[in-house]
C-alpha cells in the first residue's frame, strides 16, 4: 500500500522543507487542538468543586482562546505548504509525460492508444497528486494527532481506560487493510475502463463527418450508452467498498464510547477520575473519530494512488525501441545511401522493405511510385528514422545514420505526411509552424511556392483565417498546401512530400513542382505519389512492390522499359485525356 509514498521518496526529498514546515506546524496545531479538552476538563472540576474564581475563569478562557487561534494558523499554515507541493508534483509528472510523449515515436503510438493516455496523463497523475497532497496530509495528521490524543487521554485521564476503550480499533485496523486490497483491484479496473471511453469518444470526434454520412448517430450513442454503463457498474464497485469505512468507524467509535461510559462511570464512582477527567476523556474520543476516519481515507488514497502510479510508470517505462546512441551533430546533408535494407514492422507477419538498394545523391530528386501498399510510405519512415532501424546498411553521408544526434539530422528534413496534420489556428500560425520567428514575407514566399496565394486573397481574414482543429474549414487540397507551405518556409535540405499533392488539380501539381523545382536547386528533394506526373522531372525515379525496387530509371528510361510504370503512365494519360 504504501509503495506510492515509495517511489515518490524523489520529490518528498527534493521538497523536504516544505514537508518539513508541514510536520513541525502540524504537531504545534495538534498540541494546542488536544490541550482544549483539557482545559475544559479543569473548568469543570473547578465548577463542580466550587473553587472557580473570576480570575480564574479569565486566566482559562484567555488560554482557551489562545489554543484556538493558534491551532487555527498553524493549520493553515501546514495546509498551504503541503498542498502547493502537491500541486508542483502534478506539474512534475504532467511535464514528464508530455516530454516522454514527444520524444517518443510510432512504435510507442502503437502500444497506447490516445484516450488511454489522457486518461493516465490527467485522472492517474491527479490520483498520485492527491496522495502528495491529501494522502500525506491524512498520514501525518492520522499519525501524528492520534499519538497526540492517546497520550493526552492516557496521561491526563487513565491509561486503563484509553486502552480497554480503543480496543474495537484493532478491529477496525484489519478490516481496513483487507477493504484497501478490494479498492486498489477494482480501481485499477475503473481506470481502465475510462481510458477505453476516452479513446472511443476521440475517435468519434475525430471522424464525427463520417459517423454522419452513414447515419450512424444512434449507434454510437446505443455503443456510449452502455460503455457509460459499464463504468457507472466499475466505479459504483469502487464506492461500493468505498463506503464501508464510514460505518465501520462510527461502529467502532460507538463501541468505544460505550465502553468509555460504561468503566469511565466505575472510575468516576470509585474516586478513580474527577468528572472533569470524564468529559474532557469524551471530548478526546470524539477528538479521535476524525484520525480514525482517515485512516480509512488514508486506504483509500494511497491504493488509488499505488493503481496510478502503476498505470503512469508502465506509460514512462515503455520506449519506442530507438536507437538513440549517436551524438554527432550533422550540419548539411549529404548523399542518402541504403545497401540491402531489410525492415519489418513489429506487428507485420512479412518483410515490409526488402533489400533496398539506393544512394540519393545530394542536391538530387527521387521520385517514388507503386501501388498501395507497395511500401513508399515504409521506405519514407526509415528516412525519417520513425521506426528502428531493419538490417542493411543505411547511411548519411559517409556515416552510419544511427550515429547521428537525432534532433540534428531531424533539423535538416522538411516533411509533408499523408494525413495533413493542422492546428486549431490561423494560416499565419500554422505555417509559421515551420521556422520559428517567421516574418509575413517569408509566411507568403512559402505561400507562392505552394500556389497557395489566390486561395489565400478568397479567405476573409488573409493569413488570420482560423483554420478549425485539424483545419476543418478548408478544403483538402488547401490543407495539402499549408502543409507544403508549412515545409518548405523552414528551406530544409532534404524535402519530404509523401502523396501530397493527391488533392489537387494536375495544373496546380504541375505549378508547385516547377516551383519546389525552382527553388530548390542544389537540395534534396523526395516526393511519394500515385500521380506520375508528380515525378516525371526527377532525376530517378523508382517503382516499388511489396517492399521491393522493382523498377528505376528516369521517366524516359522508364517508358522504354514498358513495365508497370509505363503502363500505369498510360493509364492516367489515357484518363486525364478523356476528363
Amino acid at each position: 500500500m504504501f509503495d506510492v509514498m515509495f517511489k515518490l521518496k524523489g520529490f518528498f526529498k527534493e521538497n523536504r522543507k516544505n514537508y518539513f514546515i508541514s510536520l513541525v506546524t502540524m504537531i504545534g496545531s495538534n498540541l494546542f487542538s488536544v490541550f482544549i479538552p483539557f482545559l475544559v476538563g479543569r473548568i469543570i472540576d473547578a465548577i463542580v468543586r466550587q473553587e472557580l474564581t473570576g480570575r480564574g475563569l479569565t486566566t482559562l478562557a484567555g488560554l482557551f482562546l489562545f489554543s484556538l487561534i493558534a491551532a487555527y494558523f498553524l493549520e493553515f499554515t501546514w495546509s498551504y505548504y503541503l498542498f502547493t507541493g502537491a500541486a508542483k508534483l502534478q506539474r512534475n509528472m504532467r511535464s514528464k509525460m508530455m516530454d516522454h510523449f514527444l520524444h517518443m515515436r510510432a512504435t510507442f503510438y502503437e502500444k497506447f492508444r490516445v484516450g488511454d493516455l489522457m486518461a493516465r496523463a490527467t485522472q492517474d497523475i491527479r490520483s498520485i497528486s492527491d496522495t502528495a497532497g491529501y494522502g500525506m496530509m491524512v498520514l501525518m495528521n492520522a499519525t501524528l494527532f492520534l499519538t497526540v490524543i492517546v497520550f493526552m487521554m492516557g496521561g491526563t485521564v487513565a491509561w486503563s481506560l484509553t486502552l480497554f476503550s480503543l480496543l474495537p480499533l484493532l478491529f477496525l485496523a484489519y478490516a481496513f487493510g483487507k477493504l484497501g486490497n478490494m479498492v486498489e483491484t477494482r480501481y485499477t479496473i475503473a481506470q481502465d475502463s475510462f481510458s477505453a471511453l476516452n479513446n472511443d469518444v476521440l475517435e468519434v470526434v475525430d471522424g464525427i463527418r463520417v459517423v454522419r454520412a452513414y447515419v450512424k448517430e444512434e449507434d454510437y450513442i446505443q455503443k456510449f450508452r452502455s460503455q457509460t454503463e459499464s463504468m457507472l457498474k466499475k466505479n459504483n464497485r469502487v464506492a461500493d467498498v468505498n463506503a464501508l469505512f464510514s460505518p465501520m468507524v462510527k461502529l467502532s467509535i460507538t463501541a468505544s464510547n460505550v465502553i468509555a461510559f460504561g468503566y469511565g462511570a466505575n472510575l468516576v464512582l470509585d474516586g478513580q477520575l474527577s468528572v472533569g477527567d470524564m468529559v474532557a476523556f469524551q471530548m478526546y474520543l470524539g477528538m479521535i473519530v476524525w484520525p480514525i476516519i482517515s485512516i480509512g481515507e488514508l486506504t483509500n488514497v494511497l491504493r488509488q494512488g499505488s493503481a496510478s502510479m502503476i498505470r503512469v510508470e508502465k506509460v514512462l517505462a515503455t520506449g519506442d525501441e530507438m536507437e538513440e546512441t549517436g551524438i554527432k551533430v550533422i550540419e548539411t546533408a549529404d548523399d542518402i545511401v541504403m545497401h540491402g535494407l531489410t525492415f519489418q514492422y513489429p506487428s507485420s507477419q512479412q518483410k515490409n522493405l526488402e533489400r533496398i538498394d539506393i544512394t540519393i545523391p545530394k542536391g538530387k530528386t527521387l521520385g517514388i511510385v507503386g501501388k498501395t501498399g507497395a511500401g513508399k510510405t515504409t521506405f519514407l519512415r526509415q528516412l525519417l528514422r520513425q521506426y528502428p532501424l531493419g538490417t542493411g546498411d543505411f547511411r548519411y553521408g559517409s556515416e552510419p545514420v544511427q550515429n547521428y544526434h537525432r534532433p540534428s539530422l531531424q533539423n535538416l528534413i522538411g516533411y509533408v505526411p499523408q494525413d495533413h496534420i493542422l492546428f486549431s489556428r490561423s494560416v499565419r500560425e500554422n505555417i509559421a509552424f515551420g521556422k520559428a520567428g517567421a516574418t509575413d514575407e517569408e509566411i507568403m514566399d512559402s505561400v507562392r511556392i505552394a500556389a497557395f496565394e489566390e486561395d489565400l486573397m478568397r479567405m476573409d481574414q488573409g493569413l488570420d483565417t482560423m483554420i478549425g482543429e485539424k483545419g476543418v474549414s478548408i478544403s483538402g487540397g488547401q490543407k495539402q498546401r499549408i502543409s507544403i507551405a508549412r515545409a518548405l518556409i523552414k528551406n530544409p535540405e532534404i524535402l519530404i512530400l509523401d502523396d501530397s499533392l493527391s488533392a489537387v488539380d494536375a495544373k496546380t501539381e504541375q505549378k508547385i513542382i516547377e516551383n519546389i523545382k525552382r527553388v530548390r536547386a542544389g537540395k534534396t528533394t523526395i516526393i511519394s505519389t500515385h500521380r506520375l506526373s508528380a515525378v516525371q522531372q526527377a532525376d530517378e525515379i523508382i517503382v516499388m512492390e511489396d517492399g521491393r525496387i522493382v523498377e528505376r530509371g528516369t521517366h524516359e528510361a522508364l517508358i522504354r522499359r514498358q513495365g508497370w510504370y509505363y503502363t500505369q503512365y498510360l493509364r492516367q494519360e489515357l484518363k486525364e485525356g478523356g476528363e
